[in-house]
């Protein structure tokens, strides 16, 4: 009956355990994000700021969350070089046993009682190993949260520029539909004395909304440009329309291909976070070559025996105590699909660091034939094609004036000319971003408008 009792008991106890490690149910959806947090993210954008390139950045990296997300990988791999001091927790080990058979009787067996402390030593250098590898880790962890801030700024700076040249898109047709609506003016003066005819007013009049259409949409482009930049900042920043300022005249640190090639293999984050891979690959065949050093187990015990006034077998109560070791004899297992597979993945992070050098070089080289075709745009604007079509438009309006040129001479030069300053701003748009990408291949992460 006994027996039977303590059967009941273990099973009640197996019961327990089964429904304490069943899984939770998973809990119901959070309902969005709190009213606060709803009214910051919904704010009209209420003021105009105009914001330099330098101060711009400096908001960028002090409020960007996906920037702030990154910074929790540092934190994660502190953890781990924390985790790799530790050392392993000791055991302990308590136990009871009793003559159930005839329990309670004269005749009842001594019982047992026990407790012991084992402790585990890890042998061969692996602590060591393990505080190694995490941080060789923890700089290829860091290194990447550099290189994710730099990149972030040098995006932030093309959008910039992006905005810059959208502005000045807009403006020119500001100033076009300024011109044509004096134009109009003139043209009705003209009209009332008899000078022109009914259909070069209408012509006049359809130009100038045609122009007036163009601006709007130019402005919403502009608009839209702007308004981008609120995208590389924190939520706090969500109702300023910011104005950037300055001018897109980008001089690049060096153009010299040796420098920039040197620049690159050294300086660009993701290859020095590459080499600190692959030394912490390097480390972890150091780390499972100390794998197949045995631990060692060390443990401290004490045990007693209760009396026992059995006829056949009398026992009196006792004590005792003793120390044991334990060491696993390593004759199957010697670790070698572990060093295998570490040398493996060793040879592998050097072969991608290798790789990723070359593709390093290739657009460093890329970056500078770029740059070069973005810089000679510019300077064939600059040396005379802006200056010649303001020349033209010019002369077009005298001879207008004077009767030499029709109205539609004089519309089709005002029309190349907004071409031509068009071109010439998406042209300094894309030398600014050449710019920004050929300092970008370089690992050079200084931008000046």
């Amino acid at each position: 009956m006994k027996t039977f009792s303590y059967f009941l008991l273990f099973a009640l106890c197996l019961k327990l355990q089964s429904h304490a490690e069943t899984a939770p149910a998973a809990p119901a959806p959070t309902q969005g994000p709190s009213p606060e947090r709803l009214a910051e993210l919904t704010k009209r954008v209420t003021q105009k700021k105009t914001i330099k390139l330098e101060d711009y950045l400096a908001k960028v990296a002090a409020s960007n969350l996906g920037y702030a997300s990154q910074k929790y990988n540092v934190s994660v791999a502190d953890a781990a070089i924390m985790a790799a001091r530790v050392f392993k927790n000791p055991e302990l080990q308590i136990g009871t046993m009793k003559d159930v058979t005839n329990y309670g009787s004269s005749q009842q067996l001594p019982g047992f009682y026990s407790a012991y402390i084992n402790q585990t030593f890890e042998l061969g250098g692996k602590r060591r190993e393990r505080q190694l590898v995490a941080r060789k880790n923890h700089a290829a962890v860091s290194t990447s949260l550099q290189g994710f801030l730099q990149n972030l700024r040098l995006d932030a700076a093309e959008a910039y520029a992006d905005a810059i040249a959208a502005g000045r898109v807009a403006a020119q047709y500001q100033r076009t539909a300024g011109l044509l609506k004096d134009l109009l003016k003139a043209q009705e003066e003209r009209q009332k004395a008899g000078d022109i005819s009914d259909v070069d007013l209408l012509q006049t009049r359809v130009e100038v909304r045609q122009y007036e259409a163009e601006l709007l949409n130019a402005e919403g482009l502009a608009t839209t440009a702007e308004l981008a930049l609120n995208g590389f900042l924190g939520p706090q920043f969500s109702s300023t329309h910011w104005v950037p300022v300055g001018a897109l005249d980008v001089t690049p640190q060096s153009t010299d291909l040796l420098n920039l090639l040197s620049s690159a293999i050294r300086n660009r984050p993701d290859l020095i976070a590459m080499r600190y891979r692959r030394d912490a690959a390097a480390e972890n065949i150091n780390l499972e070559k100390a794998n197949r050093v045995p631990d060692l187990t060390v443990g401290v015990g004490w045990s007693n025996s209760t009396y026992s006034g059995n006829v056949t077998s009398p026992q009196p109560n006792y004590n005792m105590a003793g120390i044991q070791l334990s060491l696993p004899l390593p004759i199957w297992n010697r670790n070698k699909a572990g060093i295998a597979s570490a040398k493996a993945q060793a040879e592998q992070a050097q072969l991608d660091l290798d790789a990723a050098e070359v593709k390093a070089g290739v657009d460093v080289r890329q970056a500078l034939s770029l740059y070069g075709v973005a810089r000679e745009r510019v300077e064939l604007y600059q040396a005379g094609v802006l200056k010649d079509v303001d020349s033209a438009l010019e002369k077009r309006v005298v001879s207008y004036k004077r009767g030499g040129s029709s109205l539609l001479e004089l519309l089709d030069a005002q029309r190349k000319a907004n071409e031509v300053w068009q071109s010439f701003y998406s042209a300094q748009s894309d030398y600014a971003r050449a710019v920004i990408e050929l300092h970008r291949a370089a690992g050079i992460w200084i931008v000046r408008f």
